[in-house]
Formats: structure tokens, C-alpha cells, sequence
């Protein structure tokens, strides 16, 4: 059965729980970029320039963004731009000035608008364009390895791997776990979950024990080999280590042992029990433990907690609140006293003072719905409804089950409306076929008597899918809808009819934006808060519609006009024969309101730009280009392509004309321009075939995705192999001094091309491949060993454990290549996926790796290919 939140909200007449006050769903789609930060970006056609920009709208790895000063935006994608945070710029050298645009347009004024803008703006953090735009929730994979602290003990901590993520909810398996441990679900902000090598970072009093009720690794050996197995599988997908953040700094509590206080029982969240503090471990946590009987082998409910934990309370909280106090077993017949009980117990209350104040959350109402998780079968969660509110706690009733439980008001069990469909989640969801017709009969007699003939009643809006429905709306969504909204409340109808246009727009969240309301709305106006989903986010902002049955024509009509659309492509009249405008007949220029065109791209076809048809002289022209002319004209188009205007939406990347399908083929220059040998490279190349190498079943390199992973360029690879020729030509060749300042001229300008995220060791790789060589590209390590064979193709497994051995910083791999039975044709063929995917290497030593893989390659090309060519 399905089941609809708008439709169950409206027969309920109730509403949800605001989306904002669950703080930890906010936090799992916070990527760190919000609308207003600033970045440093480079220019549109100088790469190499940079200039501060504002961030007007926020898509993911998608950033509407706009340069300081200047009138209009443009999309950017992070993940292939080069955007830096502030300062970046100052602590790289790189040079900061305007667009020549804004320099004409503000003259010396720039300089006080940039310094407004830096005063009041933020800058986006590192760890954010590192992360290139995502979500938390999109960083955790399945696989990865967490650490888990034990309920009762805070130093105790066992390995958890991932078996499922959904919106933030990890379902854990403790590793080597038998039957008696099952997988469990946890949100990935709880403060029980840490990045994976937390407790050896730690150390003592920190340690690894299993939780089971049988500690099955109480032998050294055994856990050693339980936890060096959970290392190297958390090898293949590695936690990034600022995924799961510590708590926050916390306050030191006032807690004896021996203390009395009373608790939420966690075996049924509903009752309140006397308990007692039986352990203080630090000044930050302490054990509170129900006062009941309890063994090793059923011990007594109990919490771990801080001063601010949200189940614990003074006594005689629970006769404040009129709670159902349950007694111990050791109690007496007859009602609780806590004056006796701590009589004969010989013991004290804890003062009020050690409770944290809690205040309650505001915005929270009785009989507000939320989807809430059942505690006592935590892989269920249901459609509830607050039915009781006392301080920081809530009362939800799970109503397909009629069970209440208390939470606290920010508990991770807790959920917005919608959550579990937004994730593709089972919602257990209430019945409601007898419900309906019983509350169908009295809402018709209320609406026909008093609502249909106030203003506050609106009439059916209709859908005339046949007039034109402008560049923002796709036609054919737009034919999916129903005939007509209504009648009902002119509130609903109006958010009804602006939910489905959205939905029907190809760009939901700009459209959203272009409609959303600053300040007071105007008279006969009301601001009501509409939403757009795109992927996994969901954008919300408050939009104008009308008031008074009266002003519905003329919002309708103005809506259509902002949509640069027919004016009557809906709006209370309907119009089965045909559009009164004539809109098919007259141009559509008529309806833009002199704006430019929005939507999808010129020429494009389905969001899908048109390939231009090459005839064979153009196609044999373009590959004739040298390699330079090439190069220069990709770094041209993809940063004039990403800062184009807003022509194509988020979702369609495909259309984007930096894709790598538009780019032209450019390929390496022939040997014609070698020094002392001009001419003769292309015909030797063309009479000799390539040598052939046999891959004994791998797959052969892709050269192009290396340089791509590695971020070098093939016109760096070809400023590397010329100044290596250069020398090579001779010590008085007049070419070596020109070769060696223009190769010096271009590190220090491609050297800013390295992303945050790889930067320090990507430049210390990029600048250690650049330095001087000597007379040959090979490293003095592979010369100066005689027992290596001159040519790498004829390297056994123990020749490249030598070479590999005599490196710096390869040799603590070489052990893994010898076991992997690495020969000379197998180490030349390697390249970075295989390395990552195959070899499961980290990502410093897999970079390191693939540097000495490319110099034997240049070394091999250089001396030995050029031979047998000849």
C-alpha cells in the first residue's frame, strides 16, 4: 500500500516536525559550502589568473558562484576547476586581480569592494574543496572499518565494519563476531563511533575488547591476528579520518560513587527506575546503574554518561513530571519512598547542581508527525506523532504499533517526514482504510457550508499542458501531471500547483531560488515555505502566493510570466479547444520579457548537445595541429565552458562541452624535432612496428588515465622527454640552457594545476621529477647496480626487488612487488588504477610507485625502442 505524508497530514490536520530541528540529518548533508562563502577561482580565460568570487547557490559539487563585482554568475564545478580558499593565492604566489571586465567597469573602486567582501564574507575551508562537494553521508562506503566504544565503558572499543549506509544510518558488524553478536544500526554522528585507528592513536588506558559476553580474543595471539586481519582489510577502503569527529569538549561533572539518582530504563524507554553512579571513570564519564538484581550473565540496565546525558535526573524528577516510578526488587509492598529507601541503602542523592541544564527545544508541538525508530527493534522505523512534551523529552507514539517512548528532543532515533522515502527506506506506516471513510463525511459538510463561500477557498486550478510552457519546464513532465489542483483550501492548492510545477522543471532548485521571497510579502499576500528535491538534497525556501480567492488569477498569471511561459498555462480557466493567445502561432521571443533564454543548451537535443558532423579534410587538418596548439585551446575550453552561464542544468552533465568526449584528439608530436636527427622520427616510426609485449593476462596501461590520476599533463611528459633529448644532443648543444629555463618556467606555472588534497605530495613528486637530470632519465640507482640487466623488459622478479630495494622511498613496498611476482614487463605495464585496485597500495606509496614506473618507461623508450626501431 502506499502511502502519502501530504495526503496523511492533511486528513490528520496536523504537521511535521520542522526539517531544521533534527540537527543530525542537517549535519549529514552539510558538505562544509554554503551560499554566501568566498573562494579564490581562476579567470574564465586565463587559468593561471585568480580572482575572489561569491557563492550564490550550492548543488553539491555544483556552485553557482559570482566574481566580486561583477553583475552576473555562472556555474562551476569543483571537482575539475581550480577553486581555492582564501589566502590560497598569498601562500602559493599566484597572482589576484580582476577580470578585465570588472577592472573597466569599477576602476579603483575594486579595491574597497573586494574589502567589503572580505570583511563580511567566510571562506570556504580546505577540507571542503578537498572532499569536492560531498556529503558526509556520500564519503562513508560500505566496507570501511570504524571504532566502536562499548556501552559501559569508555576506554573499551572494538573494530566495526560497514554493511550498509543509508542517509547517515550505518548498519555495523563487529569483526569476528560469533552468533551472539548481531549487526546493529547506528547514526554516524554518534559520539560512540570513531575513525578507524582512534585507539591506537591513543594508547593506554585506551584498548581493544571484544563485547560479546564470552570474550573470545582473551589471548593475545588470537586478538593480534583479529586486529592485524581488520587492518589490512581497511586497506581497500579507507576511513578518511575527519569522517567521524570526536564529541565535543565537555564539562567536568560533580559525580560520587554511591550517588542516588533516577533513570530512563533503556530496556523499555518508559518507565523511570533508582539507580545509582557505581563507577566514575575520568572527570567526563561516569556508569549509572539501575537498583536491581543483576549477574555476568543478565547484568542491570545501565547508562554511560556525561553531566548533560539526557536519562538521568534528581530524585523525585519522575513525581514532578508524574512519571511511573518502578521500584527495585529489594522494595517492600506498598508505594516508594525515596526518604526510606535511602535510609535503609545508607546512602545520598546527587545534588541538583551535577545535572546539566537542559533546555528544551523550541518549535516542537504536541501532535506533530516524525518518523521515529523503535528502540526496542532498531531496524524498524515508523510513522509516529509527539503526544507529550515535558523539558528536554518527547514523548512519540509509534502509531502503526500504538507504543509511546520517550526520547530525547535531539535524539539520532528521530527523523523528518519524508526521511525514509528521500532513502529508499521501509517506513512502517499506520492503516488507514477504515479511518477514511469515516473522516471523509464530516470535512465535506464544514467545506460546503462555511470554507467554499469565504476567500479562503480556492476553485480547481487547471494544467493546460498545450500552450507553451517556456525554457524552464519540460513538456513532457508537464504532461504527466493531473488535469487540475482542487478545490480545497486556497493555501493548499497554491503550494499543490507551485509543487508540481517545480516538479516538472528541469532545474528544480534554480527555479526554487528565482522564486523564493526576501522581507515582508506584499498585501494580499502570504509567505509559505515550498521545497525541491535534487538527488539526495532537499532545497526549501519561502515563496509569495496569494491570500484572497480574489488575487488568484493575477498570481497565477504572474507566475507563468516569471516562467517566461503561455499566461495561460494555468490558472483557474480552462482551455480544451485551444490557448486564447494564439501561443503555438506567435513567436516565443513574445514571452521572454527581453531575458536571455534558460533551460537547455542551444543545439542540444533530449539534454544532450548535438555533435558537430567533421568532414575527412577538417578531421585530417585537427590532427595535424601540433601538440602545443592543442594543448593550449583544452585548458582555454574547459575553463571557458565551466564559467559559462547557467545554460545547462546540475543533473545533465552530460552537456557540459568540457565533457572529454568534445575535446579535441590531441596527440604526442613524432621524433621529427629531435635534436641532430631532424626528419627521420616519423618515418622510422611508420616503417617499424611497435614492439610487442606480452601482458600474461593484465591489462595493458592506460598511459592517458595515468597522467589524468597523476595530474601531469602530456604536455609536461613532452617537456620532460625534450629537455632529457636536449642533453642528450651534447654538452655544447646551444638548445640544453633554453631547454632547461623554459622547463623551470613551466614548473613554476603548472605546479598550481595540483589539487588541495593531493598538494604536498603531488608538487614534492611533480618538482622531484623536474629537477636537473642526468644524461639519462634513469635514476643513479638503476646505473649504478651491476646485476641488473641493462634492458627492463628482461628484468626478473629479483631485479626489480633490487631496483625497487636501492629507492628512498619505495623500498618499504618492495617486499609486496616480490610477492606479487612483479617481473621487468609486468612492473613497465602498472599504472595507477591497477596499483590502487589491484595491488590495494595506499595512495603515497601507489604515487611514489608510479614515478619510477614513468622514468623506466622514458628510459626504456629512450634507449632501447629508438634501437630496435632503427
Amino acid at each position: 500500500m502506499e502511502f502519502d505524508w501530504n495526503d496523511y497530514l492533511e486528513t490528520n490536520k496536523s504537521i511535521a516536525v520542522p526539517e531544521e530541528l533534527f540537527s543530525h540529518v542537517e549535519a549529514s548533508l552539510n558538505n562544509g559550502i554554503k551560499q554566501g562563502m568566498l573562494l579564490e577561482v581562476c579567470h574564465k580565460n586565463n587559468p593561471d589568473i585568480y580572482w575572489i568570487a561569491e557563492i550564490t547557490m550550492v548543488c553539491g559539487h555544483l556552485l553557482r558562484i559570482k566574481f566580486i563585482g561583477a553583475d552576473t554568475d555562472f556555474w562551476c564545478d569543483i571537482s575539475n576547476t581550480k577553486v581555492h580558499p582564501l589566502g590560497w593565492c598569498g601562500k602559493y604566489d599566484e597572482l589576484v586581480e580582476p577580470p578585465d571586465e570588472i577592472n573597466e567597469k569599477c576602476g579603483d573602486t575594486i579595491i574597497d569592494i573586494m574589502k567589503k567582501a572580505l570583511l563580511v564574507g567566510q571562506s570556504v575551508s580546505i577540507e571542503a574543496l578537498n572532499n569536492k562537494g560531498m556529503s558526509p553521508i556520500d564519503r562513508i562506503k560500505v566496507g570501511m572499518k570504524v571504532e566502536i566504544q562499548n556501552v559501559n565503558d569508555p576506554y573499551r572499543y572494538w573494530i566495526a565494519t560497514v554493511c550498509e549506509n543509508v542517509g547517515g544510518r550505518l548498519l555495523l558488524r563487529y569483526d569476528g563476531a560469533d552468533e551472539d553478536l548481531q549487526q546493529f544500526w547506528i547514526f554516524f554522528s554518534n559520539p560512540r563511533l570513531s575513525s578507524f585507528g582512534y585507539v591506537t592513536n591513543k594508547g593506554s588506558p585506551w584498548q581493544f575488547k571484544y563485547p560479546g559476553k564470552v570474550n573470545r580474543f582473551s589471548c593475545k595471539n588470537k586478538l593480534s591476528a583479529q586486529l592485524r586481519q581488520s587492518a589490512e582489510e581497511s586497506i581497500k577502503e579507507p576511513t578518511p579520518p575527519d569522517l567521524f569527529q570526536p564529541a565535543p569538549t565537555q564539562e567536568a561533572h560533580s559525580f560520587v560513587t554511591g550517588m542516588k539518582v533516577e533513570m530512563l530504563s533503556p530496556g523499555d524507554m518508559r518507565t523511570i527506575r533508582p539507580a545509582t553512579v557505581t563507577t566514575v571513570f575520568n572527570n567526563l564519564h561516569f556508569l549509572v546503574t539501575a537498583d536491581e538484581a543483576g549477574d555476568d550473565t543478565d547484568p542491570a540496565p545501565a547508562w554511560l554518561c556525561d553531566n548533560m546525558h539526557p536519562y538521568i535526573f534528581p530524585i523525585g524528577w519522575a513525581q514532578k513530571h508524574n512519571f511511573p516510578l518502578k521500584p527495585p526488587k529489594t522494595w517492600k509492598e506498598g508505594p516508594f519512598n525515596w526518604d526510606e529507601y535511602l535510609t535503609t541503602t545508607s546512602s545520598v542523592p546527587a545534588p541538583d547542581y551535577c545535572f546539566g541544564n537542559k533546555e528544551p527545544m523550541k518549535g516542537i508541538e504536541v501532535d506533530m508527525k516524525l518518523e521515529a525508530v523503535n528502540p526496542l527493534s532498531q531496524e524498524e522505523i515508523h510513522v509516529a506523532t509527539i503526544t507529550a512534551i515535558e523539558e528536554h523529552l518527547v514523548c512519540v507514539e509509534l502509531i502503526p504499533i500504538a507504543q509511546k517512548f520517550w526520547f530525547a528532543h535531539d535524539s539520532d532515533l528521530l527523523f523528518p517526514v519524508g526521511w525514509c522515502d528521500s532513502n529508499n527506506y521501509e517506513l512502517h506506516i499506520p492503516d488507514t482504510s477504515n479511518r477514511q471513510p469515516e473522516k471523509a463525511e464530516e470535512p465535506k459538510v464544514v467545506v460546503k457550508e462555511d470554507m467554499k463561500t469565504s476567500s479562503e477557498w480556492c476553485d480547481r486550478i487547471y494544467f493546460n499542458y498545450k500552450c507553451y510552457a517556456g525554457p524552464s519546464i519540460s513538456r513532457n513532465k508537464l504532461s504527466q501531471l493531473p488535469k487540475h489542483v482542487g478545490p480545497g483550501p486556497l493555501t493548499l492548492v497554491l503550494k499543490e500547483v507551485l509543487n508540481k510545477i517545480i516538479s516538472a522543471s528541469y532545474k528544480p532548485a534554480k527555479l526554487l531560488k528565482d522564486w523564493e521571497h526576501e522581507g515582508p510579502p506584499e498585501e494580499g499576500m502570504r509567505l509559505e515555505l515550498l521545497r525541491a528535491k535534487l538527488k539526495s538534497s532537499t532545497y526549501h525556501a519561502y515563496v509569495c502566493v496569494a491570500s484572497e480567492r480574489a488575487r488568484v488569477p493575477a498570481f497565477c498569471g504572474a507566475v507563468c510570466a516569471r516562467l517566461q511561459a503561455c499566461p495561460a498555462l494555468f490558472g483557474p480557466a480552462e482551455y480544451p479547444a485551444g490557448c486564447p493567445h494564439r501561443c503555438h502561432q506567435v513567436d516565443k521571443s513574445t514571452f521572454h520579457n527581453g531575458t536571455e533564454r534558460r533551460g537547455r543548451p542551444k543545439g542540444s537535443v533530449n539534454g544532450k548537445r548535438k555533435k558537430k558532423k567533421t568532414t575527412a579534410p577538417e578531421k585530417r587538418e585537427k590532427e595535424m595541429r601540433p601538440s602545443q596548439e592543442c594543448e593550449g585551446n583544452r585548458d582555454g575550453e574547459s575553463v571557458e565552458s565551466e564559467h559559462s552561464a547557467a545554460s545547462t542544468p546540475p543533473s545533465e552533465s552530460g552537456t557540459r562541452p568540457n565533457s572529454p568526449d568534445c575535446l579535441p584528439d590531441c596527440r604526442r608530436p613524432g621524433r621529427a624535432g629531435r635534436p641532430g636527427r631532424p626528419g627521420k622520427g616519423r618515418e622510422r616510426r611508420a616503417a617499424h612496428p611497435k614492439l610487442e609485449m606480452k601482458t600474461r593476462g593484465a591489462k595493458l596501461p592506460n598511459f592517458a588515465l595515468q597522467m589524468k590520476e597523476a595530474h601531469w599533463e602530456k604536455k609536461d611528459a613532452e617537456r620532460m622527454y625534450s629537455g632529457s633529448c636536449a642533453k642528450r644532443a651534447g654538452p655544447d648543444s646551444d638548445t640544453e640552457h633554453d631547454t632547461n629555463e623554459s622547463s623551470c618556467h613551466s614548473r613554476g606555472k603548472r605546479i598550481s594545476d595540483v589539487s588541495d588534497a593531493e598538494e604536498p605530495e603531488l608538487k614534492k613528486l611533480r618538482c622531484a621529477s623536474y629537477e636537473s637530470p642526468p644524461s639519462d632519465p634513469l635514476p643513479h640507482a638503476v646505473l649504478n647496480l651491476a646485476n641488473l640487466a641493462p634492458n627492463p623488459l628482461h628484468w626478473s622478479v629479483d631485479d626489480v626487488y633490487s631496483y625497487l630495494s636501492s629507492t628512498e622511498d619505495c623500498k618499504l613496498i618492495a617486499d609486496k612487488m616480490k610477492q606479487e611476482e612483479i617481473d621487468g614487463q609486468a612492473f613497465i605495464m602498472l599504472d595507477l588504477p591497477i596499483i590502487r585496485d589491484f595491488l590495494h597500495m595506499k595512495k603515497e606509496f601507489a604515487m611514489q610507485l608510479c614515478k619510477h614506473i614513468s622514468l623506466i618507461r622514458w628510459y626504456y623508450i629512450d634507449n632501447f625502442e629508438e634501437a630496435g626501431a632503427m
